[in-house]
C-alpha cells in the first residue's frame, strides 16, 4: 500500500493557522475537491496515517490536529462541539477559501464534530462520512483501559498502549504492529485536552436534520457498536433515509488503520457517488 511505503508526513504541506486566536496545525496533500479528515479522541492527523495518500490521489486532503492535540495549541473559551466546529471552519476558510464546498470525514470523536460542522454550515458540506461503531443516540460504555501515566519503563508503557489498542481499537489484536503502538503512544502522551465535554455536547437531536449525503463506515467488531454493528447501520438509515452504510468485516474501531485498503476504497466510492467541487 502506498500509505505504508511512503511517509505521508514528508509529503505534507504543514500550515499553522490561527483559529480562535490559537495556533492550529493543518496538513495538506493532493489536489481537487476538498476533503477534510477529523481525527478521534486523544489522537492527531496520524489516525489517518494509512489513508491520506490514497485519498490524495482524488482530493485535496486537509487533516487538522484538533485543539489540544498533536501540534495544535489548547483552545481558548468553551470546549464544545459547536465551538470546535467553528474553529475547524476558520481553518478551512483560510486554507480552502470562505466559499469552498467540502466533504468531511470524521473518525470517532471526529465524526461527532463532522456532524456539528455540517449543521453549522449546511450549504458548504456536500457529504459527511461517519467512521464509528455507534449510530444510535445511546453510546455503549467504553472499555476499561490500563493507565500508562506514571509508568517510567518504556517497555511497560508500550505494553500498556498495545493492550489498550487491543481492547478498544482493533478487531484482531494480531494486526497491531509497532507503527500502531508508536502512533497511539505519541498521540495520547501529547494530548492535553479532556475530550469528555466535547462528547457530552454532541447535538444529538439535531443529527436527524442533516440534509447532506451521509455515509457510515464501521468495523464489524467495533466495541462501541453495542455488540451488533449491523443494527447500528440500520439505525443510521432509519434516522437519515439518505444515508448509506458499509461494514468492514473483522475490523474494530480504528478500521481506517486496521483495514485501511478496504476503508479507503469505501470512502472513495462513497465520495465519488456524490461529486462536488
Amino acid at each position: 500500500m502506498e500509505a505504508i511505503v511512503e511517509d505521508p508526513e514528508s509529503l505534507a504541506a504543514l500550515h499553522a493557522v490561527s483559529c480562535g486566536g490559537r495556533s492550529m496545525a493543518w496538513r495538506q496533500w493532493g489536489s481537487g475537491p476538498v476533503l477534510v479528515l477529523v481525527h478521534g479522541t486523544g489522537g492527531s492527523w496520524t489516525h489517518w496515517m494509512r489513508n491520506v495518500l490514497p485519498l490524495a490521489r482524488h482530493f485535496t486532503v486537509l487533516a487538522p490536529d484538533l485543539p489540544g492535540h498533536g501540534d495544535s495549541e489548547l483552545p481558548e473559551g468553551e470546549v464544545s462541539c459547536r465551538r470546535f466546529a467553528t474553529l475547524l471552519w476558520e481553518g478551512i476558510d483560510q486554507l480552502a477559501g470562505p466559499d469552498a464546498t467540502i466533504a468531511v470525514a470524521g473518525f470517532s470523536l471526529g465524526s461527532v464534530l463532522a456532524e456539528s460542522m455540517a449543521l453549522q454550515r449546511p450549504r458548504r458540506v456536500r457529504q459527511v462520512l461517519l467512521l464509528r461503531g455507534s449510530f444510535a443516540p445511546a453510546v455503549p460504555k467504553p472499555p476499561e483501559l490500563l493507565r500508562w501515566r506514571g509508568i517510567a519503563d518504556p517497555a511497560e508503557r508500550a505494553r500498556i498502549h498495545r493492550h489498550n489498542l487491543a481492547v478498544s481499537m482493533f478487531g484482531n489484536p494480531g494486526r497491531i504492529d509497532d507503527e500502531a503502538v508508536a502512533i497511539q503512544a505519541r498521540n495520547v502522551e501529547r494530548c492535553r485536552l479532556d475530550a469528555r465535554p466535547l462528547l457530552a455536547s454532541r447535538e444529538v437531536e439535531a443529527f436527524a436534520t442533516l440534509g447532506c449525503a451521509v455515509h457510515g463506515i464501521a468495523g464489524e467488531l467495533d466495541v462501541y457498536g453495542g455488540g451488533n454493528v449491523e443494527a447500528q447501520g440500520r439505525a443510521l438509515r432509519q434516522t437519515l433515509p439518505q444515508a448509506s452504510f458499509d461494514l468492514v468485516p473483522g475490523a474494530g474501531h480504528w478500521a481506517v488503520y486496521e483495514a485501511a485498503e478496504q476503508v479507503n476504497a469505501m470512502m472513495v466510492n462513497a465520495l465519488m457517488r456524490n461529486p462536488w467541487g
